[in-house]
């Protein structure tokens, strides 16, 4: 039977700070000897993978529905449509923990809120389920707050919530 892999989301507003703490908190969990997999939303549809005249991506211009890329360094594959995370995170089966960026309203996913200076803090009672608060500890959110350089004390928070999972 395949295991169930936790997944945890960052999710904040643009310039919060998610990739920069998310780019931290792989190193520590990777430091501690837990495989990381990693999804990244782009509801903007801005991000691209192998344009041009490479040889996948002229399948998928033909139309192929899916086309994976399998090289001795890495695999990539391609989907038409927009999947759901749960749909992608079932490709990871051999990482202990997924980390994701996005997803702010997928009430499926436990969520760690990366704070910036001009957030809308009301938002946090929309996107639950929040597991924890990363900026300033001067608001009364019934989850742990973190500041941005208590990096260790997240991946602990992290590797506590996955080993209840």
């Amino acid at each position: 039977m395949k295991k169930q892999v936790s997944i945890i989301s960052f999710v904040g507003y643009h310039n919060s700070g998610k990739t920069t703490l998310l780019l931290k908190v792989i190193d520590e969990l990777i430091s501690r000897n837990l495989s990381v997999g990693v999804i990244k939303h782009d509801p903007k549809g801005k991000a691209r993978i192998d344009e041009g005249k490479k040889d996948s991506a002229l399948f998928y211009q033909r139309g192929a529905k899916e086309v994976a890329l399998i090289s001795p360094d890495f695999s990539a594959i391609k989907i038409r449509g927009s999947q759901n995370l749960k749909k992608i995170a079932a490709l990871f089966d051999d990482v202990d923990i997924i980390l994701a960026e996005g997803f702010k309203s997928d009430s499926n996913i436990s969520k760690i809120w990366v704070e910036s200076a001009e957030d809308q803090l009301s938002d946090l009672n929309k996107m639950n389920p929040i597991i924890a608060l990363i900026g300033n500890d001067d608001h009364k959110f019934n989850c742990p707050v973190y500041r941005q350089d208590q990096i260790a004390e997240i991946a602990e928070l992290i590797m506590e919530y996955v080993s209840k999972v």
